[in-house]
């Protein structure tokens, strides 16, 4: 909708200048409203939860590492890094299976599931 022209007699703008002062006055009072406006039992309550916290460090860690800090935690940014690490290291035991050996992983495996060397031992066959 247009504005109509300030002429005096139809429209008559009335204004009211800040100085500094009262500009940072009117900062304050709206910095204050909003604090005011948090809710610590809340925030307390989301903090009671061991594993909310770390759901947020992690978020936050997240955040920073996408936008270029190093937090030092693994998150899913490091993942090409980690696959490399990897694959570096034959974890999966590729150089193992090739040289007609178990490799480890396979191993552990078994273990776990209580299947091939360990059939019927603890813990998977219990």
């Amino acid at each position: 909708m247009p504005r109509l022209p300030v002429d005096g007699k139809k429209v008559i703008e009335h204004r009211i200048s800040l100085g500094t002062f009262e500009r940072n006055m009117l900062s304050d009072i709206a910095t204050s409203y909003r604090v005011s406006a948090i809710d610590p039992e809340a925030m307390f309550k989301i903090l009671e939860d061991p594993l909310r916290i770390v759901q947020i460090a992690y978020g936050i860690a997240t955040t920073l590492e996408l936008i270029g800090f190093e937090t030092g935690l693994p998150t899913p940014g490091d993942l090409p890094e980690l696959y490399q690490w990897f694959t570096t290291r034959d974890t999966m035991g590729q150089k193992a299976r090739e040289s007609g050996q178990k490799p480890i992983i396979d191993i552990l495996k078994e273990f776990l599931s209580g299947s091939g060397d360990f059939e019927g031992t603890w813990p998977g066959g219990y």
